[in-house]
């Protein structure tokens, strides 16, 4: 940094002039937290809930008690810090520069912050696009890690969305699991146990260069099927297809958690009768099992959780069949069904298919046993 004082202190002082503090010091998590706290109070944020059946909201000054406190410095503060955030960016370019090198600034987990398919989410997920818009360069760049449908859904909302295609203009390619890229990510957890390789004499070497091999060895581990039978699927098809959302995705995190959840039923068999044998070593009913947690999970810590507004719809459909027809589910769901199903799909609740001729929708399988719906058609 000594080449580049000069930068530096350009960068202090467009800080400085912006109201942004200087850490000068590694700061614990202590100094951290008072440091948060005290820009908080300086920015003087507020919160606004909207109470139910369009009675109004309520606001609230989150620092009120505080309120007196620098009352000219936070004045100054709401117009220095827009004013200056392109300086302080032209400030860092030119360090980098000077340096030679390069800043990423990754934003993820985007779809955890606000409730989903909700006015709030697309506002202010297009404020963060445009401002990556605005901030990025040559030397920053700004990666967001966005779901397509959530995406999809901060374009809509009537207004649409000037300059997209400035946006999406570098967009890398949807990231989808194949059931391949699954089994490789199965595969390679369970053999990261020495114990397990030697067991079932897995070569380690040809376990890394193969995807038949990887294969093979999967099938030493599971059951050929989950269900007895010359027409059912493969067992790795079989946990594919089941934890698949309504826009077929297959995350690792669910195939994991179903995974996990089979490993501790068979482990539970083997300890209550030690006597006993098991043709595999995770069988049949213990990755059935491993689904029905894995629903459980889903309808309270992602169904229940992530989307509250829209829950009282999905709760409709507790106890029913798993298909319905386009006159069932606008019976079941009433006054604004369009909209209500329009958000159900986006979030995977619903597959919306044609079988002869007519639309039916469908209540994915990873998502059945939590809610009690049973195979059929309503």
């Amino acid at each position: 940094m000594r080449k580049c004082k000069k930068e530096v202190s350009a960068f202090r002082l467009a800080c400085q002039q912006a109201y942004i503090p200087e850490i000068k010091t590694q700061k614990n998590l202590r100094d951290i937290l008072e440091w948060t706290l005290n820009a908080l109070v300086q920015l003087s944020p507020k919160f606004r809930y909207n109470l139910t059946d369009d009675i109004g909201g309520v606001e609230l000054d989150l620092f009120a008690d505080l309120s007196n406190r620098k009352k000219r410095n936070q004045g100054n503060m709401a117009s220095a810090l827009p004013q200056y955030a392109e300086r302080i960016k032209n400030t860092i370019e030119d360090i980098l520069i000077k340096t030679n090198l390069s800043l990423w600034l990754m934003v993820d987990k985007l779809d955890e912050i606000f409730l989903r398919r909700s006015k709030l989410e697309r506002r202010a997920l297009r404020g963060l696009l445009r401002t990556m818009r605005i901030f990025g360069s040559e030397r920053i760049r700004v990666k967001v890690f966005l779901r397509d449908d959530i995406l999809d859904e901060v374009a809509k909302g009537g207004k649409g969305f000037t300059a997209l295609s400035h946006v999406t203009a570098r967009q890398a390619d949807t990231l989808r699991w194949s059931p391949d890229q699954i089994l490789i990510m199965i595969v390679n957890r369970l053999f990261v146990s020495s114990k397990l390789r030697i067991y079932l004499e897995i070569d380690p070497e040809r376990l890394n260069a193969s995807l038949e091999y990887k294969k093979e060895a999967f099938d030493k581990v599971f059951s050929p099927t989950v269900h007895k039978g010359s027409k059912q699927s493969s067992t790795l098809r079989w946990i594919y297809t089941h934890t698949a959302d309504g826009n077929n995705v297959v995350t690792p995190r669910d195939v994991i958690d179903l995974l996990t959840k089979a490993k501790q039923f068979q482990d539970s068999r083997l300890k209550s009768d030690p006597s006993g044998e098991s043709e595999w070593i995770i069988g049949p009913q213990a990755i059935q099992y491993g689904l029905q947690e894995l629903s459980k999970r889903k309808k309270n810590t992602f169904l229940q959780a992530e989307f509250p507004h829209l829950w009282r719809y999905i709760d409709k459909f507790d106890g029913g069949k798993a298909d319905y027809s386009d006159k069932a589910i606008r019976r079941l769901l009433g006054k604004n069904a369009n909209e209500i199903i329009n958000d159900l799909k986006s979030i995977g609740f619903l597959a919306q298919k044609r079988s002869k001729g007519e639309v039916v929708y469908t209540i994915p399988f990873v998502f059945r046993k939590g809610l009690n719906i049973t195979q059929g058609r309503a």
